[in-house]
């Protein structure tokens, strides 16, 4: 899974696959980051028809931004981002099983990321600007098998 965890101290979304990220995060780079559960489903190694999930991260306003788009890393290292790991992989067309990964911005703050169309709604309630779907990732408890669906 792909854990989410926020800091209103940065006002900043931080998503992960380890555990032990999620736990740390409050030490780095901020204190104030507080679990916030699991965000979506993502593999852990690339299967068939999938892309790296790239996770980049721009210090001036302290935030984390999400992409499978190479052309989107580019512009967005372009805008002071700088490239930090692949927490996974996802897809970047919609197949069976598949749901789609919801990407907000908050002018110069905080990138959020969610398979929710509620929660979608709600931020842009918030101030928080569409950018559209970020990927497709696995429906909770479904696993993805071949072409199986």
């Amino acid at each position: 899974p792909l854990f989410r965890s926020f800091s209103s101290e940065v006002v900043d979304h931080l998503y992960t696959p380890s555990g032990p990220e999620v736990l740390q995060a409050g030490a780095i780079p901020n204190p104030s980051y507080i679990p916030e559960g699991v965000a979506a489903g993502i593999f852990p190694t690339q299967v068939a028809g999938s892309s790296p999930l790239l996770r980049l991260y721009r210090f001036a306003i302290q935030d984390h931004a999400y992409t499978a788009s190479v052309a989107e890393a580019d512009a967005l290292q372009g805008a002071g981002y700088v490239l930090e790991t692949t927490p996974g992989f996802v897809y970047t067309t919609q197949i069976c099983n598949s749901v789609p990964l919801y990407g907000l911005f908050l002018t110069n703050k905080d990138h959020f990321y969610t398979t929710s169309a509620t929660e979608r709604e709600a931020m842009m309630g918030s101030g928080y600007s569409d950018l559209g779907i970020t990927a497709y990732v696995p429906v909770p408890g479904v696993t993805i098998s071949g072409d199986f669906c």
